[in-house]
């Protein structure tokens, strides 16, 4: 009836245990001393410990409850921490290595003054979408520790694959991919920032399985209310086999890349989960030598 773990401290297990030992204790008494009034001490020995029992055994159980709600919630927040962590050491890499590249170049004199002013902008640039970025994360963050709904809205897709694209404009410009993106349909209904999460993280793994000089072409279509923006690239692709860890198995699931990039395994498992709370889904198709087609699918905004 009740769960093994939590049958010695219900209400009910306390009092049928109380009564038993009562009765038992009884009936050895009686026994030895033989008390004359059998029934009147055995209904004594039913009813007292009942009305005692009762109000302490649901004293315990609340406790314990509280208990276990604590513990839930601690576990919890440890699994959200070591996302956090894995989030912030998978995407905030790529922007940063491109910030101090360019930096590097303008410390160690390495650029003309005219070459310096265009990187300089440049850096203006990419600082201000690391800082958007930045924001999001730490919203997305504040959410997640406080267990806050998500904010669902109507908002342009556009808005996050271009700051996107620019953010990991570092790691495709290192191995020398060709980006395209075509538009025909981008208004969604959902929780921006967990669509910038998934978007962020399948774009990141088009670009580790993509070798130099390869091509990764983003699109968004609008089809019967949802909303899909495709993420295609002509890299390694993905086994049959390797489709199925990702979209089945329970364990994170991680290959190095075309340059030995690592990985954590913690992008698209966590994909799924987001997708799915913003009643979305996540389709894949991939050939090994003929690239990978990740298809993000959201409702369409009313």
């Amino acid at each position: 009836m009740f769960p093994l773990k939590n049958k010695l401290h219900h209400p009910i297990i306390i009092v049928l245990m109380c009564v038993s030992l009562s009765i038992l204790g009884y009936l050895i008494t009686d026994f030895i001393a033989n008390w004359g009034k059998f029934w009147e001490g055995l209904y004594l020995s039913i009813f007292l410990p009942i009305f005692i029992a009762t109000p302490i055994a649901i004293i315990i159980d609340r406790y314990f409850k509280k208990i276990r709600s604590q513990n839930i919630e601690l576990e919890r927040l440890d699994a959200i921490n070591k996302k956090l962590f894995l989030l912030i050491s998978h995407d905030v890499r790529s922007p940063l290595a491109s910030l101090k590249g360019i930096l590097n170049l303008i410390v160690n004199n390495q650029l003309e003054e005219q070459e310096s002013k265009m990187y300089l902008n440049q850096l203006s640039d990419k600082l201000e979408h690391l800082d958007v970025f930045l924001n999001g994360l730490l919203e997305w963050s504040q959410k997640q520790t406080q267990n806050k709904p998500l904010d669902f809205t109507n908002f342009d897709a556009l808005e996050v694959i271009k700051p996107t694209l620019k953010l990991l404009e570092h790691a495709i410009e290192n191995k020398d991919i060709v980006t395209t993106l075509k538009s025909r349909g981008t208004q969604l209904y959902a929780d921006k920032e967990s669509f910038s999460f998934v978007f962020r993280n399948v774009l990141h793994n088009a670009i580790k399985f993509t070798g130099k000089e390869g091509k990764i072409h983003v699109e968004t279509s609008s089809l019967n209310g949802e909303i899909h923006i495709t993420i295609k690239d002509n890299g390694v692709g993905i086994s049959e086999k390797e489709t199925h860890k990702i979209l089945n198995g329970t364990n994170w699931y991680t290959t190095k890349g075309t340059s030995e990039e690592n990985g954590s395994g913690f992008g698209l498992r966590s994909c799924f989960y987001y997708l799915k709370k913003n009643n979305g889904r996540l389709k894949i198709e991939s050939e090994i030598g003929s690239g990978s087609t990740f298809t993000i699918v959201l409702p369409e905004a009313s």
